[in-house]
């Protein structure tokens, strides 16, 4: 019989999601091949990135214990989909002009402070993740400062959804819209990075920062003719 995710993982089934996280991390660590003078065992390696694609994933997760053991009742969860909230219908009466700086003031203006939080730091984390990237203190900072860039995103498209734009200012809501895109494929690649120590990671989710920074530049120069 072929091993389980779990034994894969070399833990147990009732496993949080923290120690599932954790153990995936020691693994991928222990066998990355820079650990390893350059050695790497290809095969294991995928074993325990699917592993963790899985049981990382908490509704594969549940698919994947279902068919394991199909005795024990799994309980029917919400859609993983996102649930994108309806947006508020313009008041009748509202001038243009009047939409317009709500808009930007309420909405822009909020977003792009948040994307700047998110962008600018990356440099600097990673030069000082620099020094040694298996070091657990500094790829500890390094995560925190991901996780933050999460939390900052879980606002921004709360505040992106709240309100409707105006029909003018169609161009800047869809610029805004890739840039909101762009920052968070590249925070995804930032924490694939944290997760597996694959330097084309951090690679792809740097150079999505800079795709993200030069269209909020652009959307930036843009949106001057408005105000």
């Amino acid at each position: 019989m072929s091993e389980t995710h779990y034994q894969v993982l070399q833990i147990h089934s009732k496993a949080t999601a923290d120690e599932i996280k954790q153990a995936y991390r020691q693994l991928a660590k222990k066998y990355h091949p820079d650990v390893n003078g350059g050695k790497a065992n290809a095969d294991l390696i995928i074993k325990i990135n699917a592993a963790y694609e899985v049981l990382g994933d908490d509704l594969k997760r549940r698919e994947y214990d279902y068919f394991l053991a199909p005795e024990i009742v799994i309980p029917r969860q919400q859609q993983a989909s996102a649930h994108i909230p309806r947006r508020p219908a313009r008041p009748v009466g509202h001038e243009v002009d009047e939409d317009l700086v709500l808009w930007l003031n309420q909405v822009y203006a909020p977003i792009n402070r948040m994307i700047g939080w998110i962008i600018k730091p990356l440099k600097l984390q990673i030069q000082e993740l620099s020094g040694d990237p298996f070091d657990d203190e500094l790829m500890g900072k390094f995560e925190a400062y991901v996780t933050e860039c999460q939390l900052h995103l879980q606002k921004i498209d709360k505040i992106f959804h709240s309100m409707s734009n105006p029909a003018l200012l169609a161009e800047i809501a869809a610029n805004l819209y890739y840039t909101i895109n762009q920052v968070a494929d590249g925070v995804k690649e930032l924490n694939f990075y944290v997760m597996n120590y694959d330097e084309s990671c951090l690679h792809d989710g740097v150079e999505m920062f800079k795709v993200a920074a030069q269209l909020q530049k652009e959307t930036n120069r843009k949106i001057k003719s408005y105000r």
